[in-house]
């Protein structure tokens, strides 16, 4: 096995390990730490967003090629750096959104273990990764917001404490002690408003609790005092203005990071977008706040404005990830009209020709796009066995199975896209009429699919049925019949009303029947 180290800084590094790239995490000696004293007393943490950057442009590089997993590791490895980086954190938010979008997995404790070390920050980073790619749990999230507050992190803390109390108000069920719990955390982390509103959350779900009534008024104290600033400011040069500058500035960025986009101020946020935008329409990351408040708008016209914008920011500034988003755009837009078309279709009363033909030419558009779009992209990133994948999905529809054999033989080489790309392989072959190699190929996915995928488990146990009965037929071979009888049974046994195995069961058991 090979090592080779991608770059260092400071105590940590980028190393390929045989054919994996893994983050590397190398000894750290205390500032002022002689070497001799190994039991040195711990040294407060310093950023050091120099070193941060290296990792960022990475993270952002997996980002453009649609690798959301990786692309996370490695904003990770940077906040290690540079935590309180609060334009980083909106980045990492919109990944993982996007990362959800996707349907991507929740990363594993195992594999999240490369970014961690020993210190709070470390930890800290791990456990926002494990939040991050399962990003509505809110168990997760509660620990990562403790363990943000833990390594004394207050920006970070203010940055994702609205987020976690959003998470929990959503799901099903919140209960009182989840947050009693963020209220807790949020005190610790001095974020008045979110502990505030946290404790009036729990004092809904529990009216009787005196002592919780209490604390939420010294909590209404505490902030009334903070946001007063008299303290802070007294002496200073200027210390009232600078102060209430300051607040300003905090607001604004409350209201363009809420991830509801809740609070009024949401047409402010993107008016002053808009307004950066073109008093410097060149500086990426004017062109992706505005943007990507655009498409948080949703609007027909809003993504249009933003397909505009990235265009644009793409043509000034170079970076490929503004035209992918673009792309990205552009086939949201062909789905949305395709869904109103399925709208229109479902509500007449009477099929109409005409809707139906609309329909098959977006159907037919979206996928010359897609074609033309994805190619690009693998052009682009040869290596990104997503974007490889994606290119196969697309010319598999389009038939083109020589393509599509041959982007998911390269995708199979990415562990997380082992099942699915050998699944869709395997149904090139059967196109072909391969069947033995199709029968293997499906038999192989089945050891590899965890109990996460049932519903893909079904499918490929479907598709392995149809192979065996098809090369049954063709080699009058009755083993192979009695193989997908029994797995057609299984089928029937689990979900009766799955596809037509009705149907397949009643050929089936006619072939078995012939052939015996």
């Amino acid at each position: 096995m090979t090592y080779r180290t991608l770059f260092v800084q400071g105590n940590r590094g980028i190393t390929h390990v045989g054919d994996q790239w893994i983050v590397a995490l190398f000894g750290r000696k205390k500032a002022n730490e002689p070497d001799e004293a190994p039991e040195a007393e711990e040294v407060a943490f310093t950023a050091q967003p120099e070193q941060a950057t290296k990792w960022f442009n990475h993270a952002r590089a997996m980002a453009a090629a649609s690798n959301t997993e990786t692309a996370l590791v490695y904003y990770m490895s940077g906040i290690k750096f540079d935590p309180a980086n609060e334009d980083v954190l909106q980045e990492i938010l919109e990944i993982a959104k996007q990362h959800a979008r996707d349907g991507g997995k929740r990363i594993s404790s195992k594999n999240a273990k490369p970014v961690g070390g020993d210190d709070p920050v470390d930890k800290m980073a791990v456990s926002l990764l494990l939040w991050m790619t399962e990003l509505v749990s809110v168990t997760v999230a509660i620990k990562a917001l403790d363990a943000i507050v833990a390594a004394e992190q207050p920006v970070t803390a203010n940055f994702f404490a609205p987020h976690v109390l959003g998470i929990t108000s959503r799901s099903k069920k919140p209960t009182k002690q989840q947050y009693v719990t963020i209220k807790d955390l949020c005190r610790k982390a001095e974020a008045w408003d979110h502990a505030l509103t946290a404790g009036q959350l729990a004092m809904q779900l529990d009216p009787t609790d005196g002592d919780l009534e209490h604390e939420i008024k010294d909590l209404s104290a505490q902030r009334a005092m903070s946001e007063g600033g008299y303290e802070a400011a007294a002496g200073k040069e200027g210390g009232f203005r600078d102060f209430v500058k300051d607040m300003d500035k905090q607001r604004q960025i409350e209201e363009e990071e809420s991830i509801a986009g809740a609070g009024g101020g949401s047409d402010r946020t993107l008016e002053r977008a808009k307004e950066r935008f073109k008093e410097a329409p060149d500086v990426a990351e004017n062109v992706h706040r505005y943007a990507t408040l655009l498409r948080r708008e949703g609007s027909t016209t809003a993504l249009e404005k933003a397909e505009e914008v990235l265009l644009r920011g793409f043509k000034s500034t170079g970076e490929y990830r503004f035209r992918m988003a673009a792309g990205d755009i552009r086939i949201q837009r062909f789905k949305d009209r395709i869904r109103s078309v399925d709208q229109q279709l479902a509500t007449a009363d009477t099929p109409d020709p005409d809707i139906q033909s609309r329909r098959e030419a977006l159907e037919r558009e979206l996928l010359a796009f897609e074609v033309k779009e994805y190619a690009e992209r693998a052009e682009r990133y040869p290596t990104d066995r997503i974007v490889r994948f994606r290119l196969g999905e697309v010319a598999f529809r389009q038939n083109d199975t020589e393509t599509a054999m041959g982007c998911f033989q390269k995708a199979k080489d990415e562990p997380r896209l082992r099942a699915s790309a050998g699944h869709m392989l395997g149904r090139c072959f059967a196109v072909e009429g391969w069947y033995a190699e199709a029968i293997a190929e499906f038999k192989d996915v089945l050891t590899k699919i965890d109990a996460t995928e049932a519903e893909r488990e079904l499918e490929v146990r479907y598709d392995l049925m149809v192979s065996l009965s098809e090369l049954a037929e063709r080699e009058q071979s009755e083993e192979y019949a009695r193989e997908a009888l029994e797995i057609c049974s299984g089928i029937a046994r689990q979900d009766i009303t799955y596809r037509d195995i009705r149907e397949r069961r009643r050929a089936i058991d006619t072939l078995v029947r012939s052939l015996a």
